[in-house]
């Protein structure tokens, strides 16, 4: 994770440009935190009778309540909460508490194929706002200015800076923005998941009493920020078994097994309005490009058709080598599910001729067959290697039907059953046979 944040800017959390240069005292404030009784007078033995009792209720108190939140943590890791929301509970059970968090923030790395890194940023007004940071996105050289990103590099697992007093240190430009909201006291907090320090949680809390945190509220926070990190590590776990699987198997399946669903033969029945699209002259273009080029026009061709299917609210069951097929789910009427899948199919057409020419000078092409049938919908395989699909008649007419389409000269074909679900300018095409099939079978099109 320290390499991802170094790599990209957590810019909502910091945009500044501060000097980078360490000053010793601070280095040895960093190894040896100063004690509170070394910040304040002496004061005398009458003073010390008075006082003590007082301060050591407080300490005392102080130190239970942490405590209890520190406990709470504990059971949170247990359970299935989001990372927002724990953070949120923890930041007001800190205020609660008497602790004076002003605003708190905590940067992750997450395993998706959209994003490098999230953050968390809590206030007492809006309560916690999560960002999500893509690969492209930049901003090193601001990261690595920042505090977090100096404690990051110089692998601290504590950095202090006060904004107030006499001992106030404003060597980073964001920390004058911190101070303007009120802010007296800052802290950072590195928790790392593994023995290389390559994977955690960084943690910050701003501060808002005029004479700062105190070492026993520092010392706390420091004890549950870990019990934070080790929290949100479950929940992280869990969110990247959700990324993956929503990824590769789709939101619906990925939830399924997650669920339970994962023996071979788990699966259902349904009736659905069946998508299907197969990339023209694939063979001949996967011959003559280069593998990266290749795999670019698949992924223009994807952007087109997979794309417009989840955007309007589809499936994709499978993704096979230049095929898509897709479904969408008939709950009560086809009419939805039809109209649905409809949309996306003149989505697609609409995006193709919308898309620049290629500068290989390569044509791009596809057809699109729309069925409404009853499938199976399940775990399908042996027991090493098994995959969420959709099988059935309903399934092999699709693909068949969408075989007509360069026959045709017709992009954008339908079945009968699909057709008197989704109106429209159909036209017929008269009865075709298709491969495997005895029956003739009514293909319509849409008039242009």
């Amino acid at each position: 994770m320290w390499r991802i944040l170094t790599r990209r800017a957590a810019r909502s959390h910091f945009g500044s440009r501060p000097n980078d240069c360490v000053q010793p005292p601070i280095l040895k404030f960093l190894r040896d935190p100063p004690r509170l009784d070394r910040e304040t007078p002496a004061r005398t033995s009458a003073d010390s009778a008075i006082r003590s009792p007082r301060m050591d209720r407080e300490v005392a108190a102080s130190t239970v309540l942490g405590g209890a939140i520190v406990e709470w943590l504990a059971g949170q890791a247990l359970l299935d909460t989001t990372p927002a929301g724990l953070f949120n509970e923890l930041c007001q059970r800190l205020r609660g508490v008497g602790m004076p968090i002003l605003r708190g923030h905590v940067a992750f790395r997450v395993l998706h194929p959209l994003y490098d890194a999230g953050i968390l940023n809590w206030n007492a007004e809006r309560g916690v706002v999560v960002d999500f940071f893509r690969p492209e996105e930049s901003g090193q050289e601001q990261f690595l200015r920042s505090p977090i990103g100096h404690a990051l590099t110089h692998r601290l697992p504590i950095l202090r800076r006060r904004l107030t007093g006499e001992t106030a240190l404003l060597d980073f430009t964001v920390l004058e923005e911190f101070r303007a909201l009120g802010g007296t006291d800052y802290l950072v907090f590195l928790v790392a998941f593994d023995p290389a320090r390559q994977n955690g949680i960084i943690c910050s809390w701003l501060g808002d009493r005029a004479t700062g945190f105190t070492d026993g509220e520092i010392a706390q926070l420091q004890r549950i920020t870990r019990e934070l990190g080790i929290a949100l590590k479950a929940k992280f776990e869990r969110s990247v078994a959700q990324n993956v699987a929503h990824a590769y198997l789709g939101k619906r399946a990925g939830e399924a097994v997650l669920n339970g669903s994962i023996r071979r033969g788990d699966g259902e029945k349904i009736t659905a309005a069946l998508w299907f699209s197969d990339l023209r002259r694939s063979t001949e273009y996967a011959d003559q490009l280069s593998a990266e080029a290749f795999l670019n026009l698949l992924g223009r061709y994807f952007e087109m058709t997979a794309a417009a299917v989840l955007d309007h609210g589809g499936e994709i069951v499978n993704l096979v080598g230049d095929a898509v097929l897709g479904l969408f789910r008939v709950e009560g009427g086809p009419e939805l599910a039809c109209g649905q899948a409809l949309a996306a199919a003149l989505e697609s057409r609409r995006r193709l001729g919308a898309s620049p020419p290629a500068a290989d000078g390569l044509v791009l092409d596809f057809g699109i067959a729309l069925h409404l049938g009853e499938a199976i919908y399940g775990n399908v395989g042996v027991p090493e290697r098994l995959q969420f699909t959709l099988i059935g008649s309903a399934v092999n007419e699709v693909v068949r039907v969408q075989d007509l389409t360069k026959k045709l000269g017709c992009p954008v074909v339908a079945t009968a059953s699909f057709a008197a679900a989704a109106p429209g300018p159909w036209r017929p095409l008269g009865e075709h046979f298709l491969r495997g099939f005895e029956t003739p079978m009514p293909i319509l099109a849409m008039s242009s």
